[in-house]
């Protein structure tokens, strides 16, 4: 399995605004919408914890005391 650096948009299509790799026939657009969302995704999980790490730690440290 190869590392994809997402520079494959430049280099393998013609044009920016092409989509499908010459090269290996794949949406390179697709792989690049997921990425975003994934990259969303764990932003606002980050926030997530970050806002509720007192709730969460004082959840835990209740369960052990116990």
């Amino acid at each position: 399995m190869a590392f994809n650096s997402m520079v494959s948009l430049k280099y393998e299509t013609n044009e920016l605004t092409d989509c499908i790799s010459l090269v290996s026939g794949i949406d390179l657009c697709k792989a690049i919408r997921t990425f975003h969302i994934l990259a969303i995704l764990c932003g606002l999980t980050f926030i997530g914890l970050l806002i509720f790490k007192n709730r969460i730690f004082k959840a835990t440290i209740g369960k052990l005391e116990q």
